[in-house]
């Protein structure tokens, strides 16, 4: 925090992985945007004019991992020290603990 102000995010884009480590060196990667347009970039002018924007700052990105399956839900969460992914329904609870 700073004078009081929660830290700030932007979720950029949801993108897929694999178990295997094979299929993550070789098969083709699913990444998708969640915005086209995602307004205001601070980071972008902080970088710009780094005497403007001296409270900006990105010291780390975070990231989650979760399971998918058909019909799956899970809640993302944002705090501050990151994202929390929590399983929402019986399709993404059955997945989410077998996973290891």
């Amino acid at each position: 925090n700073l004078l009081g102000f929660d830290a700030q995010y932007r979720l950029e884009r949801i993108g897929g992985r694999y178990r295997d480590i094979e299929q993550e060196r070789n098969a083709p990667r699913t990444v998708y945007p969640l915005s086209e347009n995602p307004g205001l970039d601070l980071w972008m002018l902080s970088t710009q004019y780094p005497r403007w924007l001296p409270f900006v700052d990105a010291v780390y990105g975070s990231a989650t991992y979760m399971p998918m399956a058909d019909g799956a839900r899970y809640e993302i969460s944002i705090t501050q020290s990151g994202l929390i992914a929590r399983p929402m329904n019986p399709a993404a609870h059955a997945v989410s603990g077998s996973w290891k």
